[in-house]
């Protein structure tokens, strides 16, 4: 499946490397710091700490729900509280009173000594109010297609690297941000010429996280700058993820798409079950006139947690969005629905045609006017075995009714970058089981899932095998396989030499030209490998 990659933010590069320098500095004046006991000392408190840190790291926010770490096999980060705003036990008040004793006279020179050792412990619990640490994933992916020679087949190392600082001056403030660099260790040219690779390009530095959060008077939490946000209730489609301008990739062992620039107002109502958010988004906005808004609404009825969404932005469509989750006897089922309008890129439709006697391109429409649907419709079980031990089971359908029912315009799509995986098509189906700890296995997880694009009958079957070497170390691997008719997961690209007239020039996709006059011919994969390691710290 291939994807598509953000712009590398070039000018992101001296702010991380800056942001590196800075956490390197603190991290060596800061001594004796009591994380050290994180690697010496009980083992109870290291699994606490490192449960705490996974949510951080692997960016967890206000929407995440804990069967997201059912599916995706992360462990603790249940209190989101906590992560956000901080416990009472984990910050020293600013205005707390010394404890340094007094001394009399006769034990001054050892009363200086005492207090010099109390200064050092009361240095090392200011400390605590900023925690550093990262994360480091390094791996390596192969990708078999169903022709050529299997030493020819790409291979890809999209390592990465994030680095944070969390700061919390006391359980009313906080202050994150993180940087995040990823690099390849293979040569650019060798994939340069295959759209379909794995898209690593040299080494690119981006910010992800910068934000502040506080409180007014206690009830109205406000949260400012870039920062992860995740709407929806569906396991592989979230159509209501109205402010992230990238997809989220369900399969993926980390959720690697950066934040997003809000500022954002949560009043909750904890007595009657309501959670209201107002937020602006100011990504790419250049102008005041550009700034988008957005407000959700959430409701718990018992079991039942509904919520309603309104997103809107100049030149950008006005998008309308509503789930609702509730259980029914073992049955977990969520349903996701969305509505745009003033949808203003193009949409195509056929023939196309890549004859280089007579080239046609597909004719481009627009669906303004229209209110175009998404709709989403899942169910979830938990089986139980054993003790402690579960096994949840899963299915999901996506209708996506900005999708297309004509195969034949995907290579274009791919050049026009329209060419988004999993929202290609109007029909999908998945299903997934997932086990954490199964039996005496208690640091592995095991997924195994099934994506369908019904539409044009192609598939992808992959199975995750992930254990915890160390407390800090997991290993994580993956094989997927690509079957069924030619399509979005069983994907041939072949583009035949050819000179574009020039009346068609214009209405080409930048580079396209040039790739025909080449020619390219891709077979579709068949199989794909992975298996990466990361260390937490």
């Amino acid at each position: 499946m291939a994807r598509v990659e953000e712009p590398v933010n070039r000018t992101a590069r001296p702010v991380f490397r800056a942001f590196l320098g800075i956490a390197l500095l603190l991290a060596t004046q800061a001594g004796a710091d009591p994380r050290d006991e994180l690697f010496f000392g009980q083992e109870e408190d290291v699994a606490e700490t490192a449960d705490e840190r996974d949510e951080i790291v692997f960016g967890s926010d206000d929407e995440e729900d804990e069967r997201d770490a059912r599916f995706f096999g992360d462990e603790g980060g249940d209190d989101r509280d906590a992560l956000f705003l901080g416990g009472e036990d984990e910050v020293v008040s600013a205005g707390a009173p010394s404890d340094t004793p007094v001394f009399p006279d006769e034990d001054r020179d050892e009363g200086r000594l005492l207090e010099g050792l109390r200064i050092d412990e009361r240095l090392g619990e200011a400390s605590n109010r900023l925690d550093i640490g990262g994360l480091l994933y390094l791996r390596m992916q192969y990708g078999a297609r169903s022709q050529g020679n299997p030493e020819t087949f790409p291979v890809g190392s999209p390592n990465l690297l994030d680095v944070y600082m969390d700061a919390r001056p006391n359980d009313r403030l906080r202050a994150f941000v993180r940087g995040r660099a990823t690099h390849t260790f293979l040569r650019e040219e060798e994939v340069a010429g295959d759209p379909l690779s794995f898209q690593q390009r040299g080494t690119s530095v981006a910010l992800d996280q910068l934000w502040i959060k506080f409180d007014v008077d206690r009830r109205l939490f406000v949260t400012a700058g870039r920062q992860a946000i995740r709407w929806g209730a569906g396991r592989f489609w979230n159509p209501t993820e109205f402010l992230n301008p990238q997809r989220r990739d369900p399969l993926a062992v980390l959720h690697e798409r950066l934040g997003v620039s809000l500022l954002k107002l949560h009043l909750p109502l904890e007595a009657s079950g309501w959670n209201f958010y107002a937020l602006a988004n100011f990504e790419d906005a250049g102008l005041a006139e550009k700034i988008g808004g957005a407000l959700r609404l959430e409701k718990l009825v018992g079991l039942t947690e509904i919520s309603l969404s309104l997103a809107a932005r100049k030149d950008h469509p006005l998008q309308l969005g509503a789930d609702i989750t509730f259980p029914i006897g073992l049955f977990d089922f969520r349903f996701e629905g969305a509505l745009s309008r003033n949808v203003r890129r193009p949409f195509y439709r056929g023939p196309v045609s890549l004859d280089p006697g007579a080239p046609q391109p597909p004719t481009p429409y627009s669906r303004k006017d229209e209110w175009i649907p998404q709709l989403v419709a899942g169910a979830e079980i938990g089986i139980p075995y054993g003790d402690d031990d579960a096994v949840y089971v899963g299915a999901e359908y996506f209708y996506n009714g900005m999708g297309y029912d004509d195969p034949t315009l995907y290579p274009w799509l791919l050049f026009t970058g329209d060419f988004v995986p999993l929202y290609l098509g109007r029909h999908y189906a998945g299903i997934y089981a997932s086990a954490t700890g199964p039996g005496a296995w208690n640091d592995t997880t095991l997924i195994a899932s099934l994506l369908g694009n019904l539409t044009d009958g192609s598939y992808l079957a992959r199975f995750d095998w992930r254990v915890r070497l160390l407390t800090y170390l997991d290993l994580n691997t993956f094989a997927a396989v690509h079957f069924g008719n030619e399509g979005e997961f069983h994907f041939r690209l072949k583009l035949p030499a050819m000179e574009v007239p020039e009346e068609l020039l214009p209405q080409l996709p930048p580079g396209l030209a040039e790739t025909l006059a080449a020619g390219l011919e891709v077979p579709p994969a068949v199989l794909d490998l992975g298996v990466g390691i990361s260390l937490r710290f």
